[in-house]
């Protein structure tokens, strides 16, 4: 049997590489792999970041959206008044964040962390590609563990293919998928990292889920070690990838039905671990309910995200303090709604957001495969498919967890527009979403008119723009002469 090597701790100087370094060349030195229990120890370095929040694994990143991620995407997004809140960001009481951090993101410059994103993800799926290719080749070994590991990693690798495709991929323009290859260590000679069309970036999720999911149904999961292999988890992330896909260039007929089926899946037997009071609400934010299911993860750097979303340190005076939101998302907010009393302190950013707690501790929190994007995916798939009738059911019962006013009589674009709404209220500062939303729904224009280093900038983002497919790194087009470029990104040098 063919050895396949390993590396226990990724060379800094990878960094810089193009995403072929990662996908296509035989991982180098420091320890063979050649038996199911070698292949779980490798993995575990990497699992165990899911498991404990003060681990640094050996590939990738823990969270696994980091602080300058999660700020970018909001920054990108249009639920704050950036402009209404320049007096507090750019601000001498400001120890969080610098001139040029704000130049960056607030406009749309932020080319180190999407590189980043790039290089990162890359990375991961390189390694899980070894992994995956030496665990078909095992002879011996417990056939349903092996079966549980390979799921394992079928399952994170298809999340990091299907984040770079919502990243760096247009909505619009089939040839653009990103580019992929699923081996490592063979047949590399004479590969050529183009571009996939994004249907086959998406069979590739899809199949991979699939597999994972079929393993899991058959064998079931190892508690002690699974972190994604879950068939809740996979039902979840199968519905995101249908759901999304189905207002892409790669749309196929039955994707709305099989995004419906799989949030149903998703969901059963929930709705008991769905935080109803503004209490529970804020303890799922701080991972004390222990049996919400979903996947929790958090930074250790206490402070990294205040640049953006305001000072753990406001009540000492620090800025930034009382950030202003878009108005009309304010609005849109009934009374009674616990999210509204969770984020906000009259019209203003509540310092305590996102968990409760005095002084407003800023960590980044994340909860992958949440019950709640799945009940909302469930709704928009009614909606698509003109079932308005449970489509409503759906976004009044999840309304009835919030505290939310029901909604009645609504047309099928009155419907969506709701769904629309409730996914904004619902996922405010979570990760990625709202920035995904407004490319997959194409919503309205962003201008964004600021001035830094005595500069007027005057940065305007179309819906269903360029702006929502992020830049390929600059690397990556010098070292990969078969990569076209997404068109309009022109770095501003301050």
């Amino acid at each position: 049997m063919k050895k396949i090597v390993i590396y226990i701790a990724l060379c800094c100087t990878l960094i810089n590489k193009g995403c072929k370094d990662f996908l296509d060349l035989p991982p180098k030195n420091q320890r063979a792999v050649t038996t199911l229990d070698d292949v779980k120890s490798v993995l575990a370095g990497y699992l165990d970041m899911f498991a404990r929040s003060n681990t640094s694994p050996i590939v990738g990143q823990a969270p696994i959206m980091n602080e300058a991620q999660n700020m970018m995407f909001e920054a990108y997004a249009d639920n704050f008044d950036f402009a209404g809140n320049m007096g507090q960001y750019i601000n001498p009481k400001n120890i969080h964040g610098i001139e040029k951090l704000y130049a960056n993101k607030l406009l749309f410059n932020d080319m180190e962390t999407s590189d980043n994103i790039w290089n990162n993800y890359y990375a991961v799926i390189g390694f899980l590609n070894a992994l995956i290719d030496q665990s078909d080749e095992l002879t011996q070994g417990d056939p349903s563990e092996l079966k549980r590991v390979k799921g394992e990693m079928l399952v994170h690798r298809a999340y990091y293919i299907f984040k770079l495709q919502q990243y760096f991929a247009p909505m619009d323009k089939e040839d653009r998928g990103i580019p992929l290859y699923l081996h490592t260590g063979k047949e590399v000679v004479g590969i050529e990292m183009k571009r996939w069309k994004s249907a086959d970036v998406y069979k590739v999720v899809i199949d991979d889920l699939k597999q994972a999911l079929a393993f899991y149904q058959s064998e079931g999961g190892n508690p002690g070690y699974s972190r994604f292999f879950n068939g809740r988890f996979i039902q979840n992330l199968l519905a995101q990838v249908y759901w999304f896909k189905a207002e892409s260039s790669a749309r196929q007929a039955e994707d709305y039905t099989e995004a419906r089926n799989y949030a149903l899946a998703a969901i059963d037997g929930v709705d008991a671990y769905i935080p109803n009071t503004l209490t529970a609400f804020q303890n799922v934010q701080r991972n004390l309910n222990t049996e919400y299911p979903a996947v929790y993860m958090q930074s250790l750097n206490f402070g990294n995200v205040g640049a953006i979303y305001g000072s753990p340190y406001d009540y000492l005076g620090f800025a930034p303090a009382n950030l202003k939101v878009d108005p009309g998302f304010l609005e849109s907010f009934d009374n009674d709604d616990i999210r509204k009393a969770a984020y906000f302190n009259g019209a203003v950013l509540s310092s305590t957001w996102p968990d409760g707690m005095p002084n407003g501790p800023k960590y980044v929190r994340i909860h992958l495969f949440t019950p709640e994007e799945a009940y909302l995916i469930l709704a928009e798939s009614y909606c698509r498919l003109n079932q308005n009738e449970q489509a409503l059911a759906t976004l009044n019962k999840f309304k009835g967890f919030r505290g939310a006013t029901a909604k009645n009589n609504l047309n099928n674009e009155q419907l969506l527009r709701e769904i629309i709404s409730e996914r904004r209220k619902e996922f405010f500062c979570d990760t990625d979403k709202r920035w995904l939303d407004l490319k997959r729904y194409r919503l309205g224009t962003m201008q964004r008119k600021l001035k830094f280093f005595d500069k007027e900038f005057d940065i305007k983002v179309e819906a269903g723009g360029y702006h929502y497919a992020l830049p390929i790194p600059l690397t990556e087009l010098q070292e990969n002469p078969h990569i076209v470029p997404n068109e309009g990104w022109n770095p501003i040098i301050f």
